[in-house]
């Protein structure tokens, strides 16, 4: 056996479960447990294999149904020297069967370390109790709602980042994370190579800097305040054409999380400015002036009765382009957020953006019993802007005519641990209900209501 082959069946049968490096054996896993590591070292995995299915596609330029099998793996290790930590991450996410040429190709990344970096944390920094860590490397990222800046937890790719982050956290819990880094870039691109699960280390995209600063602080009855501030700039480059954004997004968000027998609230505000380009194209080098903004607001209620039942009603708003005459830019850019928790499933269905929406929407989350919870939730969809394109499906009317309905998406999700804290089972689908922009556009699909489905077994070590 090759040692390429090893390492590709290692991170197959592996996978991170969270990056906290326990010193006390007491609090390591049977899997560590058994390995017999030394005081400092950590290894954790996992593997999720999953299927999905997808009929009466909704993507512009497809026809039919999609599906895919496919598993997720990873493959976590830290070595803790004390003030300084050592940390390497392996992803290998592979294509096993499916529809070649569609969405599956957009979750491969063979045998990728989307994590190496050290790490190192000052005791008192500054003041009595606080706490400042550094990284440096290649890492990813989760920062405030994760709606900006996220490692996602359905989609099969996670998006790393070269470069430094700093975070501070006081000793009345308050935090301030501040970053420079380039995004990571998949390789190979080309979609024969993806599904032959070719294995090829993924680039760091120096065309674009990401830079940004997230203070988060306690508030009085239980609520947290964020405000933050992103700024991306992004040129050109010979093997990576872009929009050459150049965006600064200032937000600011306060968050009461759920509790039994209590409401809870998330409100959140974004608002960027700059330039952007219509296109990647090499003849477009026109910069448009860019405003757009965001806006997520949710309040709910968890009951003290059986089964915890948790009810919200939620609002998500994200600018469109008004007009795609008018030199400007106002669909708001997500940057590298995730979506799945609020908007449903990604992967191959990913109906929802935070870009040109308008969504209402009601949640009822309750658990059955101890070892399993249900989710069920309603949005009706709507096009904040007429002329502009529908999330990334492709599919927009510039006219204008075929109105902002777009339909209604219902979602629902089972999971059920199967043995407690390791194996977890879980089973869920969406449907999108047409409405008159999606029945009238001139490039809609016009296959009537879409379908997806989806299940999957989370193996944890």
């Amino acid at each position: 056996m090759t040692v390429r082959k090893f390492l590709v069946l290692a991170a197959t049968s592996l996978a991170v479960t969270g990056p906290a490096l326990a010193q006390d054996d007491t609090e390591r896993s049977p899997f560590e447990a058994a390995l017999g590591l030394p005081g400092g070292v950590r290894i954790t995995g996992s593997i999720r294999p999953r299927y999905e299915t997808v009929a009466n596609t909704f993507v512009a330029g497809q026809t039919g149904s999609d599906e895919l099998l496919s598993v997720k793996s990873l493959l976590h290790a830290e070595l803790d020297l004390g003030p300084v930590t050592f940390t390497g991450e392996l992803l290998d996410a592979r294509w096993l069967g499916g529809d070649e040429g569609n969405s599956g190709g957009n979750q491969i990344d063979t045998l990728e370390p989307i994590q190496l970096l050290a790490s190192w944390t000052w005791k008192n920094a500054f003041v009595p109790g606080a706490s400042l860590k550094t990284d440096a490397g290649r890492f990813t990222m989760d920062i405030g709602s994760r709606r900006l800046v996220a490692r996602p937890n359905f989609s099969n790719l996670m998006q790393g980042f070269d470069g430094v982050r700093a975070t501070w956290t006081g000793a009345d819990k308050m935090k301030v994370t501040a970053f420079a880094v380039s995004p990571t870039r998949r390789e190979p691109e080309d979609l024969p190579s993806l599904f032959d699960n070719e294995a090829a280390l993924n680039a760091s995209n120096d065309g674009i800097r990401f830079v940004g600063v997230h203070l988060d602080a306690p508030l009085p009855v239980d609520i947290r305040g964020e405000v933050y501030v992103f700024g991306l700039d992004e040129r050109d480059r010979s093997d990576a054409p872009s929009r050459n954004r150049d965006l600064l997004t200032i937000g600011g968000r306060v968050v009461r999380k759920a509790a039994p027998g209590a409401w809870d609230v998330d409100f959140e505000l974004a608002r960027q400015s700059g330039t952007a380009r219509a296109s990647t194209a090499a003849l477009d080098v026109t910069d448009l002036d860019h405003d757009a903004m965001m806006l997520h607001l949710e309040g709910g209620f968890s009951f003290e009765a059986p089964m915890s039942p948790r009810v919200s009603v939620l609002y998500d708003f994200a600018s469109g382009d008004e007009s795609p005459l008018d030199g400007e830019s106002g669909r708001f850019d997500p940057l590298f957020g995730d979506r799945s928790f609020e908007f449903g499933p990604t992967s191959i269905w990913g109906l929802l953006a935070r870009g040109n929406l308008s969504s209402p929407g009601v949640r009822l989350e309750f658990e059955p019993d101890a070892a399993s919870d249900v989710l069920l939730m309603v949005r009706h969809i709507e096009l904040a802007e007429a002329r502009d394109r529908f999330a990334n499906s492709g599919v927009v009317d510039v006219t204008g005519a075929a109105g902002r309905e777009v339909g209604q998406q219902v979602e629902v999700r089972y999971r059920r641990w199967l043995v407690e804290d390791s194996v977890r089972l879980a089973i869920g689908g969406a449907m999108l209900v047409d409405g008159a922009f999606l029945q009238d556009a001139p490039n809609a699909t016009h296959e009537g209501d879409a379908m997806y489905g989806y299940s999957e077994i989370s193996w944890v070590f």
